[in-house]
Order: structure tokens, then sequence, then C-alpha cells
């Protein structure tokens, strides 16, 4: 039998405040951002924080919903992404994750190793050089939610690409924010 405590247990011990895996529906962000919401209040974190959190969560989950497709691997589909938001002792790790195809790899990790080899002043000037290009993505934005959450967040984006068929992968991101 499912031992449901023991996994109960786990997410208590590593504070996990959630933790979501399924298909994304614009419904859902909404329900999630308001859960959230409704956590910070109750934890009575400074304005700031809370703030910078729920940017950055509703960037990430902008992020996923907007490149999110059902993806097919193997003949199986996989239509389904991740999204934890964790608290330790100084910080919120807000974590997504999703499947792409390789073909979107190199331009993506090209973006945000660039995002995190800058210091905060060229972050501000890079954000300004790309809203000024008006570029707009096949999404509708012009690229800026990374530029924006190493911005809010004042930390390094941290990022895998691991391969789950010759022609894919799960990309996964995660952003720290300081308490």
């Amino acid at each position: 039998m499912l031992d449901v405590y023991q996994y109960f247990k786990k997410m208590r011990d590593e504070s996990i405040i959630l933790y979501f895996k399924g298909e994304i529906t614009n419904n859902l962000l909404t329900s999630i951002l308001q859960l959230i919401d409704d956590k910070l209040e109750r934890k009575s974190e400074a304005i700031k924080t809370k703030r910078k959190v729920f940017s950055i969560l509703l960037e990430c989950l902008q992020n996923v919903y907007n490149y999110y497709q059902e993806k097919e691997f193997d003949n199986e589909r996989y239509h389904s992404a991740i999204l934890m938001i964790k608290k330790t002792d100084n910080a919120y790790h807000i974590v997504t994750g999703n499947y792409m195809s390789n073909t979107e790899v190199p331009q993506l990790r090209n973006k945000l190793n660039k995002v995190n080899a800058l210091s905060p002043v060229e972050l501000k000037a890079f954000y300004k050089e790309v809203l000024n290009e008006e570029e707009f993505t096949g999404s509708g934005g012009a690229g800026l939610g990374i530029i924006d959450m190493a911005r809010k967040s004042g930390q390094k984006i941290d990022y895998s690409f691991d391969s789950v068929s010759e022609s894919h992968c799960f990309y996964s991101l995660q952003v720290k924010v300081l308490a």
C-alpha cells in the first residue's frame, strides 16, 4: 500500500508550500496564484518579498502556459508540467518544468547564460534594450520574462535541459527569492 504519510512528512520536512504535476490550464493558473497569495499573506512575509515571489511565480507560470504544448514522445503523450514552491530559512524557491523540443534549447540556453552573466545594472540596461527593440516572440511577449525574473530575484537563474528522447527534453527552471 502507498504510504501517503511518508510523502506528507517529506513535503512538510522540506517546507514544500505547493507541488503540482499535471496539465496547465488558465483556470488552474488563477487558482494557484490565489492560493499562493493567501499562503504568503498568512506567513506575514514582508510586502516586498510577497510582491517578488508573486511576480516571479506569475512570470514562471506564464512561461509554462505560453510555451506549453502537447508533446508526443515514442507514441506516448506527455501533456504535463510541474510547479513547486519551497520555503527555506532565508528564501523561496520557485521551480517549474515542462517538455520542449531540442531545437529550442540553444536559443533559450544562450539567453539564460547571458542573463546570468549580467550585473544588476547591466540587467536593467538589457531589459530596456529588449523592450525598445519591440521584437515580439510567437507567444506575444518580447522575451522579457527571464530578464525580469533575474532582476526581481537578484539571483542567478538555475536551469537544466534533461534529454528524454532524440528530439525532446525536459526543461526545468528554479528562481530563488531571498526572504
